[in-house]
């Protein structure tokens, strides 16, 4: 509940009050013209009404009447086709503002923008309305795919995502984050936020996943390193940058080491070039941040060769949060320099000594992998960006002030392996999977998304947030008890991944004819369509031999002449890869002195093999007692793809048998001495003295609010926490479905 500003309470309180609000159209005030106003908001689902405080979606809704001012009417100001000059402050798309109280002491109690706006010739008003922050996820859900879900070996790979990544993939794509953003720059970005797979680039390996963190996490959700053996994730960026031609490579990652063992708190970074077509120059750059070191070697695999810088920082030693960068430079020869950038809980980058690794060049080729490993801590938010020059400063090396949080996440719950295919709005997807997992997502009044899933509900409150009774605040009521909201046989159907193995490559040719020149300092891109069906495909390797070995990595021809004897050029051509529903973009940029040509690549990903796809299947959860009482009350409740695991669907069905095995009273028409300070989800306590004879706590779940001449109505609908106890039917000899001794029919 809010708690407003200071006096608030006694108003409320006092015997006299008068209504007050004050509303913004594109940041102007234009209280004084707002004749009347309406807010809607609730939790609105397709479950039964008694389980809509188990699962809904907020979407609140605002209504004005806007006036005109200085004798012209509203339509000729803010109409449709009013001059642009004064009509832009109610189009549609413009902030919209809104507060209200009494007394003078105003509550904001929306904040979003405008949908629609209408006027009728002869009178003085314009209609508006305008949506929360729903509006700003509009556009087309355009979510990953990754591949590695349909590898075989179920059990590590279960946390390739989960609902809640998702949920905050679709947030970030629509600029409200939870944590600091992908660079303009970035190649390879994981939040970690619920799931190893990453929000740009590609997930090729995994090992044991599955253990987050909220409270030690630097920003929103961690993942927490497993302390023996660690927790490890291999990615293929979406940009493979070629060495020796000047630009940096930033690599980064937030940790926290609060709450770790007394052993070691590590964590590596390891990069790759590729030598040959399957050997590799690797960079590992390593903090042991309870030792306070930091190392970074480089040497080709399995050499002994590897040559090793080594700094300590004391500082890391104390437990806290720490930004993780480090800056690499590949001069023309090859020759490597590594300079750790850290920044502890002061917000002071503290950049040391640049280390030379020279011993061992590294090749003129593509950086083909990155991979990420760290035990014993919380990480989050591990990203590869490319720079011409090291960030330096607090906002360059942290994005410190360059993005606002904007959004809370509740715990991821359930893994998926795999993403479903969908369609629509993001907010129609965030919709979807809330409806799936049991969940209420909202923005609330100051503009924030939050994301709280199923658990908020499962533990009765003991305390109201707020007491209503007859003797004052209570003007109306009406109890409902319905038989559609008991369901005491709820069933889930899900979608079960436990069979799903590997079948090996798809392949995916691009082969254009004539090959295409690719001038000094160009960039060609080439658009590829593909099967919506089809998982995401992995950034192609430029080819570095004439008759490479079946490694299943996909790769691109680059050559030095357009005819197919000339010689490859590998290390000239900077690849990357980016797909939009059905078209895959193959950007390639030369980034050598002459011209080069594309003959043409294959792209790579994995598909399910036959017979081993993901297959529907189900978990009913029932309540004996219940049925007795009420009949066998089904419920099945389809999670469209975002169930995966047989103990996710257990813990759902077990959560809505237990909210609805017994009718939970809704109470309707709940009017209310107006409090601009209660929002959804609030704890009311209800007292009637004078005719239901009620005192019971109850949820809000639905809060409408109208204004007109100065006075406010508030009526809310609310969800009663307990049942009134299982049927006794005291005294009573209920009659049987059918008159005994009756005849049968003829």
């Amino acid at each position: 509940m809010r708690r407003g500003p200071d006096g608030l309470a006694s108003d409320l309180a006092a015997g006299e009050r008068s209504a007050a609000h004050g509303t913004r159209l594109g940041g102007r005030d234009v209280s004084s013209q707002i004749e009347s106003w309406t807010l809607d908001q609730s939790y609105a689902t397709d479950l039964p009404a008694a389980m809509r405080a188990f699962n809904g979606v907020s979407s609140a809704q605002l209504d004005l009447s806007l006036t005109g001012v200085g004798g012209t009417l509203a339509p000729a100001l803010y109409g449709p086709w009013a001059p642009r000059t004064t009509g832009d402050i109610a189009r549609p798309g413009q902030s919209v503002v809104h507060e209200w109280g009494v007394s003078g002491s105003t509550v904001d109690v929306f904040r979003g923008t405008v949908r629609a706006r209408s006027a009728e010739a002869g009178e003085d008003r314009v209609h508006i309305s305008a949506l929360d922050g729903a509006e700003r996820l509009r556009q087309p859900a355009q979510l990953p795919r990754p591949y590695l879900g349909f590898a075989s070996g179920a059990s590590l790979l279960d946390w390739v995502a989960s609902p809640v990544w998702v949920v905050d993939h679709l947030l970030r794509n629509a600029g409200i984050h939870t944590a600091p953003p992908p660079r303009p720059s970035s190649i390879l970005y994981a939040s970690l936020h619920g799931g190893a797979a990453p929000d740009i680039g590609t997930l090729v390996n995994m090992g044991s996943w599955g253990t987050w963190d909220r409270t030690r996490a630097p920003f929103e959700i961690a993942a927490w390193g497993e302390p023996a053996y660690g927790t490890q994730a291999d990615y293929t960026p979406a940009t493979m940058p070629v060495s020796r031609r000047g630009d940096g490579i930033w690599a980064e990652c937030w940790v926290d080491t609060r709450g770790g063992l007394s052993a070691a708190q590590v964590l590596e970074i390891s990069l790759a070039w590729l030598v040959t077509e399957v050997t590799y120059h690797n960079v590992n750059l390593t903090v042991d941040l309870a030792a306070g070191t930091l190392a970074a070697s480089s040497g080709q695999s399995g050499r002994s060769t590897d040559q090793t810088a080594r700094w300590t920082w004391n500082p890391l030693k104390t437990p806290g949060r720490f930004h993780i960068g480090w800056w690499l430079t590949c001069a023309t020869n090859g020759v490597l320099s590594v300079t750790p950038v850290i920044t502890g809980s002061d917000n002071f980058p503290q950049p040391l000594n640049t280390g030379i690794l020279g011993a061992t060049p590294v090749p003129a080729s593509a950086m083909v992998s990155a991979d990420l490993s760290f035990k014993n801590l919380a990480a989050e938010c591990f990203q590869l960006s490319v720079h011409p020059v090291r960030p330096a400063t607090l906002a360059e090396v942290t994005q410190t002030g360059t993005w606002t949080k904007a959004a809370v996440l509740d715990m991821p719950l359930f893994p998926i392996r795999g993403i479903p295919v969908t369609s629509g709005s993001s907010w129609e997807v965030i919709t979807e999977i809330a409806r799936a997992m049991l969940a209420t997502v909202s923005f609330d009044r100051d503009g924030f998304f939050r994301w709280r899933n199923h658990t908020r509900w499962s533990q009765t409150p003991t305390t109201p947030d707020l007491t209503v009774t007859s003797a004052r605040s209570l003007a109306k009521l009406t109890l409902t008890e319905e038989i559609d909201a008991c369901r005491n046989y709820c069933t889930v159907r899900f979608t079960s991944w436990e069979r799903v193995e590997s079948r090996g490559n798809v392949d995916i040719p691009d082969t254009p004819s004539p090959p295409v020149a690719i001038g000094a300092g160009q960039t060609v891109t080439r658009d590829i369509w593909v099967d919506d069906a089809i998982l995401d495909m992995a950034c192609p390797r430029t080819r570095m031999t004439e008759n490479p070995p079946s490694v299943g990595l996909g790769g691109v021809v680059i050559r030095s002449g357009a005819q197919v004897t000339s010689s490859l050029v590998p290390g000239a051509v900077e690849v990357s890869i980016s797909r939009a529903s059905g078209q895959v973009s193959l950007t390639l940029r030369n980034r050598s002195g002459s011209t080069v040509y594309y003959h043409g690549c294959t792209l790579f990903t994995i598909d399910a093999k036959s017979g081993t796809q993901a297959y529907p299947a189900l978990w009913s959860a029932w309540n004996i007692p219940s049925r007795g009482y009420y009949g066998t009350q089904v419920y099945e409740h389809d999670v469209k793809g975002w169930v995966q695991t047989l103990s996710a669907a257990q813990t759902l069905a077990i959560a809505l048998r237990d909210a609805a095995a017994f009718p939970v009273p809704i109470l309707q028409s709940v009017e209310i001495l107006p409090d601009p300070r209660i929002e959804l989800g609030d704890v009311v306590r209800v007292v009637d003295r004078t005719g239901t004879q009620l005192d019971t706590l109850a949820w809000v779940i639905g809060i409408h609010t109208t204004a007109s001449g100065g006075h406010v109505t508030q009526t809310l609908t609310l969800r009663g926490t307990t049942t009134n106890g299982v049927p006794a039917d005291a005294g009573l000899t209920p009659d049987p479905p059918t008159r005994p001794y009756a005849p049968p029919p003829h």
